[in-house]
């Protein structure tokens, strides 16, 4: 029987770190994302969870969520819909698959405004309270990167 919305909210709010920590054999935290986003994605309008799962990135930000999993691959399914939240989510607390995700968007678009903007975003990484070594490190290989790269 498939689920509800309301449920698979509440599924995403009951994952725990244990759920994904590799040395427990009952985990299965990513099997669980895959299956909770693959309903979800069944439901209409899905993208009333696009703050949910960036919540569920910043409540559990050292979780093997996926690389990039289930999250990143069901947030992209709706471009043009979820990023102003991926923006509003680096704000509260950077993570690593939500500072991935703008290096993603960086990688497909040339738009000199639009590269600005996430590049920016970015740099805000760096210096973010909330933002483990982890995330400014990886923010700033990011920024190397796309200096790097050619367009």
């Amino acid at each position: 029987m498939a689920r509800t919305f309301e449920q698979i909210l509440e599924a995403f709010d009951a994952l725990t770190y244990e759920d994904f920590d590799c040395i427990r054999r009952d985990s299965n935290g990513i099997g669980t994302l895959y299956a909770l986003t693959e309903e979800l994605m069944a439901l209409p309008q899905p993208e009333r969870a696009i703050r949910p799962m960036f919540e569920l990135m910043e409540r559990l930000p050292a979780s093997d969520l996926g690389s990039p999993g289930p999250l990143v691959h069901t947030l992209e399914k709706m471009e043009g819909r979820y990023e102003a939240e991926l923006v509003e989510s680096i704000r509260r607390k950077p993570t690593p698959l939500s500072v991935w995700m703008v290096n993603r968007i960086l990688n497909v678009t040339n738009k000199p405004r639009q590269r600005e903007f996430y590049l920016d975003l970015l740099r805000l990484v760096i210096e973010h309270p909330e933002a483990s070594e982890t995330e400014q490190d990886q923010a700033e290989r990011f920024i190397e990167h796309q200096a790097n790269r050619k367009r």
